[in-house]
Formats: C-alpha cells, structure tokens, sequence
C-alpha cells in the first residue's frame, strides 16, 4: 500500500517536472527522471531553474554581434545621445498583417510582406531618433525635468541613472 503511494507520488512528480521543463525550453525527459528520483525536491528545482535559451535565440545573439562589430566604425561616428540605441530592443508593425516583427526584418515571418532597404533603414532612424529625444528629456528623483544633453540634474547634482 505504502509503496503504492509512493510510486504514484514519483510518477506525478516525473510528470510535473516533465511540464514545468517543457515550457522552460528544457528536456522535459531529464526533469522528468529528476522528478521521479527525487520527488518534490526536484519538481521545486525544475520550477526554480531559469527558462534557457533556444537555438534560434542564441544564434540571432551571435549574428546580431558579429553585425554590430562589423558596423562599429559607423557607430563612432553617431551622436553621444544616440549610442545606447539597440534595434534589437525595437519592433516595427507589419502594414498587411499588423503583427509585431523586429526592427532591422527585412521580410514580416508571419505574412512575407517585404520592406525596402530604405524603407528599413528609415524605420531604424526613427526609432534612433525617439530614443535619443527621451533620453535628451529626463526626470529626477528631485522632480526636476533636464532637458541638456549632460547626465547630471542641475538642481541637486544626481546622474541620469537615478531617473524615475
């Protein structure tokens, strides 16, 4: 009887770490036999454990530095204001089917909708634009509003890191 229960309880453990595993892009069979082996110990450590990365993430990453240090030439010659600019942080909407595709996409992945080189390029300004005006415009912590390109509030000496 005992045993029973014991074994039903492993079984949904393995199958709950399985789960949990499963939707943190993790091997679902390897927490599963972790669930099993340890029980709740390890369905907690397949619920604390981070979501990892998947493959097409990590080589976006890769392509996406190789990118940045082939254009670094261009990147020095850009405004102060403007260098903290990412365009993977941005997204654009598609105009045919309205879902949201990154900044630099070149074709929309939902509907094939493809956008010019100029058309790309002129997105990514205006989006550079943007971040650079409300980085040029920012709150302090004292209530005053700095509007000069310099990262300390005039009114009580704090640095830009300490915005609201």
């Amino acid at each position: 009887m005992i045993t029973g229960i014991l074994l039903i309880q492993a079984v949904t453990f393995a199958i709950l770490s399985g789960i949990v595993a499963s939707n943190k892009n993790r091997d679902p069979a390897g927490w599963g036999v972790i669930g099993l082996l340890f029980g709740i110990f390890g369905f907690i450590a397949a619920i604390a454990v981070g979501e990892a990365e998947s493959d097409i993430r990590s080589s976006r990453q890769k392509s996406s530095s190789s990118k940045k240090r082939q254009s670094s030439s261009k990147e020095e010659n850009q405004q102060p204001s403007a260098q903290g600019f990412d365009p993977d942080e941005h997204e654009k909407k598609c105009p045919d089917c309205a879902e949201y595709i990154k900044l630099e996409a070149q074709v929309c992945r939902y509907c094939g909708h493809e956008f010019s080189d100029e058309e790309v390029e002129q997105q990514i300004e205006e989006a550079r634009g943007e971040v650079a005006e409300k980085k040029s415009e920012w709150e302090c912590r004292c209530g005053s509003v700095n509007s000069s390109e310099h990262d300390l509030c005039p009114e009580c000496g704090r640095s830009a890191n300490a915005v609201i």
